[in-house]
């Protein structure tokens, strides 16, 4: 298929295919909702990383021991951030549907947002012995159902609202009020409807959380292999190639998935074991960072002015994991000069680290760091494990040799055409 062909193709066929999943309502309102949480997980991965010291049992020293003993003395407040922060996730990606939901349709918040909670609570929690009630669901194993209250409760008032009975209140009543008595009869339809799904799960002696988790698990097991994360980086860089944001669109199917992993390793580290689900939030940071060692290559055989200034331009954005610069400057789009060691590259971005955490050559990451911390810092910190520095450096030089003689190719065929316009 020849280039143009290919082109034509893409205009006229992917992008649009794209364009419509990426604009299906519930996936947008999925990647807002997944977004919610992530201030909350970092903070709770803060508390979590003060409560439990990252050290070996044998470790002693100075800093350590006063880690420990500080640990140890304010175990209470810090067991309180990190359950706030990391263990009640799913309760925020609610809130974040649900706000998504309601900025979609143009409908009031407060009332939906009331009830999304009261429905949520109905539906996951049940009672212990003693009368509390078992919030466990509001962590990880909570997040597709918050997915799916979050965007039906809403949903489900709005249509009610909108086709049932309302009170009409007087243009006098001030409009904090009369929103939420117009509401009251679709509120109590809502709520009827949530009560009698509840009473069909129990019926079964199960939540729907529970339900929702059996029926994805598959998924959540498929998704932590070698070949999920392999054919994740390929389709992310494949979709950059053609000018979409790769990140974006496949984050859209994923992120719901791997944030659950990364919640499930952070409860298993407070609880005292060991991270288990290698593919998660944290890792995926390292599928990125084939930006920088893409930019290191240009900088080592650059003679053309066009990779000169590029490098000039993108190295710094590269350092903290930002790529757009490089994406559209080298370019990466469409440059099929460099198509193949491009995808290389971004496979073994996956591949490496994963390997060595399966092998146990470095911890698996569990821990949330802001995306723009510098890969070769961020790498430790979400593993407090200095073994992940020298995974990085191999992965770097694996990479950086890669890229060179591609990139090689690719800077004399500029080069030629500098030196034909100049003569010209």
């Amino acid at each position: 298929m020849k280039k143009e062909s290919i082109s034509q193709w893409i205009q006229e066929k992917l992008i649009p295919a794209v364009a419509a999943f990426t604009n299906f309502k519930f996936v947008k309102c999925m990647q807002e909702g997944v977004v919610a949480c992530m201030n909350a997980t970092m903070i709770g991965s803060i508390f979590m990383l003060l409560m439990i010291p990252p050290f070996p049992a044998t470790a002693t020293g100075g800093f350590v021991e006063a880690w420990r003993a500080f640990s140890a003395a304010n175990a209470g407040w810090l067991n309180l951030g990190y359950q706030i922060g990391l263990n009640a996730a799913g309760f925020y990606i609610l809130l974040g549907m649900v706000n998504a939901v309601c900025k979609h349709d143009n409908a009031p918040l407060v009332n939906n947002l009331v009830l999304a909670v009261f429905s949520f609570i109905c539906l996951q929690c049940s009672f212990l012995e003693g009368g509390g009630l078992d919030i466990g669901f509001w962590g990880a194993k909570g997040m597709m159902a918050a997915l799916i209250v979050g965007y039906c409760v809403p949903e489900l008032n709005i249509w009610l609202k909108k086709h049932g009975i309302k009170i009409k209140m007087p243009d006098s009543v001030p409009p904090f009020i009369s929103n939420q008595l117009e509401e009251m009869f679709s509120s109590v339809g809502t709520v009827i409807i949530v009560f009698a799904v509840k009473l069909i799960f129990a019926h079964f002696g199960t939540t729907l959380g529970a339900f929702v988790n059996g029926l994805f698990a598959p998924l959540f097991s498929a998704s932590d292999s070698l070949t999920a994360v392999l054919i994740y980086c390929i389709l992310v860089r494949i979709l950059w190639f053609f000018g979409l944001h790769g990140n974006n669109i496949a984050g859209a199917v994923v992120n719901v998935v791997l944030t659950q992993n990364f919640v499930a390793n952070a409860e298993a580290v407070a609880a005292g074991g060991k991270p288990t689900f290698i593919f998660n939030t944290a890792f995926q940071n390292w599928t990125t960072q084939g930006i920088l060692f893409i930019v290191i290559a240009v900088i080592i055989v650059a003679k053309s002015e066009q990779l000169k200034a590029v490098s000039k331009v993108s190295l710094a954005p590269a350092l903290f994991n930002i790529g757009e610069p490089t994406t559209f400057g080298l370019p990466l789009i469409l440059n099929f000069d460099i198509f193949f060691p491009y995808l290389l590259v971004f496979a073994l971005n996956g591949a490496i680290p994963y390997l060595a955490c399966k092998w146990g050559f470095m911890n698996i990451p569990y821990i949330d760091v802001p995306f723009t911390v510098p890969a070769f810092i961020k790498v430790f910190l979400q593993t407090m494990d200095f073994r992940a520095i020298i995974v990085y450096l191999i992965n770097a030089a694996a990479c950086i040799l890669i890229m060179i003689p591609a990139i090689r190719k690719y800077d004399a065929k500029l080069l030629a055409q500098e030196q034909a316009e100049k003569n010209a």
